[in-house]
């Protein structure tokens, strides 16, 4: 069964309340970090500033979605989408051989969001990982091309994955959710899944920089450390323990079991894309936003916590 209509406005008083907390805290952490980046600079500290203003950037483009009208955002989203695959693609030094293939990676955007909107639950989730999946090297094969076959399959698939797949969820959210007694609907999912994805990233290092001594992952970001990361992640398990009026949630204790998997797939996506930067050996996925890098690397915790947010809603019966 298809569903079109989310039955709830962004207007709603829960929306409203959690917005203009949201815009607080922004503007509390704006006036703490910059100040501080330049009194005392440090790569950590430039990296929180760099996360504050992409936490304002995200904040009005989220705004700005929920105002306009559904096609429009979509359509918005998906360019987004393009522009973010593009910077992984170009990242990849595709063979010339395989190039034309790219034409059917980049026409998986408008189908896959398409079937966000439009489509049933079953096709939104298998198009990409498992149409695309025998689809991909099913072209290859026929065009006959063999060198790097498996590296050129294994790169595109995971970047369909990550940025496709992954950014889809919020128009999957947005028009095929249908929450029964919760006021605040699918936009104030999104907006609090997007605070707490952000809101984890500076607790983890302010706990790091406080009481961190042991590194998480050196190999892969040396500045995490697993008192940052255990810090962090009770941290955001209490804050949505505190939050838990505002999600959909039948107990506080379930908000905050919520709230450490944000945690959780929001470290995760960070050391993801800290891998593919230093497999690919590059310090940013691109330069569209100067001194900031690409929409890859400011977006890069949200590619994990957004598809757990929407599987974790759709496996409890949410929706």
């Amino acid at each position: 069964m298809i569903k079109l209509i989310t039955t709830h406005t962004p207007f709603s008083l829960l929306f409203a309340e959690v917005l203009v907390g949201i815009f607080i805290l922004l503007i509390f952490f704006t006036l703490v970090f910059i100040p501080w980046s330049k009194i005392k600079p440090s790569n950590g500290i430039r990296e929180i500033v760099l996360r504050v203003y992409s936490w304002w950037a995200i904040s009005v483009l989220v705004v700005v979605m929920f105002l306009v009208p559904g096609d429009i955002g979509t359509i918005a989203l998906g360019f987004l989408t393009f522009i973010a695959l593009r910077e992984f693609i170009t990242k990849l030094s595709v063979a010339k051989y395989y190039r034309r293939t790219l034409l059917y990676i980049y026409l998986t955007i408008p189908i896959q969001f398409y079937l966000a909107k439009y489509g049933s639950t079953y096709s939104f989730n298998t198009f990409i990982p498992v149409f695309m999946f025998f689809l991909i090297p099913t072209r290859n094969i026929i065009m006959g091309q063999h060198k790097k076959y498996l590296e050129f399959n294994g790169k595109i698939f995971w970047a369909l994955m990550l940025v496709v797949y992954g950014f889809s969820q919020v128009t999957y959210l947005r028009h095929q959710s249908d929450f029964t007694n919760y006021e605040g609907g699918a936009d104030l999912i999104l907006l609090l899944v997007v605070f707490l994805t952000q809101i984890n990233d500076v607790l983890q290092f302010l706990w790091g920089k406080t009481l961190g001594r042991h590194k998480l992952s050196p190999n892969i970001s040396p500045n995490k450390t697993i008192e940052g990361f255990v810090g962090g992640a009770l941290t955001l398990g209490l804050i949505t323990y505190l939050l838990a009026s505002y999600l959909p949630f039948t107990s506080k204790i379930e908000a905050c079991l919520f709230g450490l998997g944000i945690s959780v797939f929001g470290l995760l996506g960070d050391l993801n894309m800290s891998a593919v930067k230093r497999d690919l050996g590059v310090k940013d996925m691109d330069d569209l936003i100067p001194g900031h890098g690409g929409l890859l690397d400011r977006l890069d915790s949200l590619s994990f916590t957004l598809p757990f947010a929407v599987h974790y809603l759709i496996l409890r019966g949410y929706f």
